[in-house]
């Protein structure tokens, strides 16, 4: 086992390993190993502020090198325009940004745009110049939690219909959940795979299937079982679930009761956990209608939830790769959620 201080300096440049106070994450994030903090859910996001340095790199590396896992960055409220990409199993180090002017102070965010279906990322830590300076961050009081399937991924949200899918064309930071939080104010986790239902996943020739959305839901990385999630590090105040589309969008659709079984037993699992009494929206749509969104709606009248309706939003200018919407119709899903969450929220 190595053992190390938080930041370790040479004549020119300092590591700042992963342990470190002023690294600042959202999102679920395995930290049993201080030299490399793991995750694979989308959106998780390392953020912290920094001056005097002229440069700044990140070490990662993925389990997945068929398909890459990409990053944003994002600078000063400012998204880059090229994302990083990961794609390696060793080691890469990656320039975020140089040039930079060490008087003046950066906030910077790299959010995971790609989800967990991608594969596991690995960070090992920056490295900054050796006068580096890290101001702490502090994090929004305000906390939102979204769950979901590939509309929430933002599964081809970066082309125009038609087209197919490849990672390059998901980006977690431009869905509805993140022009919600971000108008909000809120710090925001996001759990999400393309293709699970709440009972069913997309294509299973039964009518549910053996590793449904809540299976995955128990893990810090939806890809290693054996990381438990212990709900202590992230209680938040609002919780939207949009999970239905890949139960009802293929058939043998799940018998209304079972979905809605499911679907109860999953909020009773979250309201278990999160004793700060959470407030729960379920959404239902774009890419799914009836009875689907009938039986979210009553589910959500039985669970004293506030039903968001975002069927029929889809119009071709607005659909993206496969089906899914593109950067305009997360526009308009939160056009409609976003006042429905902020007036129940009181935000």
């Amino acid at each position: 086992m190595v053992v190390h201080c938080q930041s370790i300096s040479t004549s020119s440049t300092t590591i700042v390993y992963p342990d470190d106070q002023n690294l600042y994450y959202t999102g679920r994030v395995d930290k049993q190993d201080s030299n490399v903090y793991v995750f694979d859910w989308s959106f998780v996001t390392i953020n912290f502020i920094v001056t005097g340095t002229l440069s700044i790199k990140a070490s990662f590396s993925t389990s997945n090198t068929v398909n890459p896992n990409l990053f944003n960055v994002v600078v000063n409220d400012q998204l880059l325009d090229i994302p990083i990409t990961i794609n390696s199993t060793n080691i890469q180090v990656i320039t975020l940004l140089d040039d930079l002017d060490p008087q003046s102070s950066y906030n910077v965010s790299i959010s995971k745009r790609t989800e967990a279906a991608m594969g596991i990322v690995s960070f090992y830590g920056l490295e900054v110049d050796s006068t580096a300076q890290f101001t702490p961050l502090q994090p929004s009081s305000r906390k939102i939690e979204f769950i979901g399937d590939s509309i929430t991924c933002g599964y081809g949200i970066l082309g125009l219909g038609p087209c197919s899918f490849t990672p390059e064309t998901e980006d977690s930071y431009v869905t509805y959940e993140g022009l919600i939080s971000r108008a909000l104010g809120a710090e925001l986790y996001v759990e999400s795979w393309s293709g699970k239902g709440m009972v069913r996943n997309v294509g299973d020739k039964n009518t549910t299937s053996q590793y449904p959305f809540p299976y995955y839901y128990n893990f810090t990385v939806a890809n290693n079982a054996s990381t438990i999630w212990t709900y202590e590090g992230f209680q938040p105040d609002a919780v939207v679930i949009n999970l239905g589309t890949n139960d009802y969008s293929t058939q043998p659709a799940p018998p209304q009761s079972i979905f809605t079984q499911g679907y109860l037993a999953f909020i009773q699992l979250l309201k278990s956990k999160y004793t700060n009494n959470p407030t729960f929206f379920l959404a239902c749509g774009p890419m799914i209608s009836n009875p689907c969104c009938q039986y979210v709606k009553d589910i959500a009248t039985q669970t004293g939830s506030t039903f968001i309706n975002l069927q029929g939003l889809l119009t071709p200018e607005s659909t993206g790769c496969a089906g899914h919407p593109n950067q305009l119709g997360h526009t308009y899903m939160a056009k409609v959620a976003f006042p429905i969450i902020q007036q129940t929220m009181d935000w």
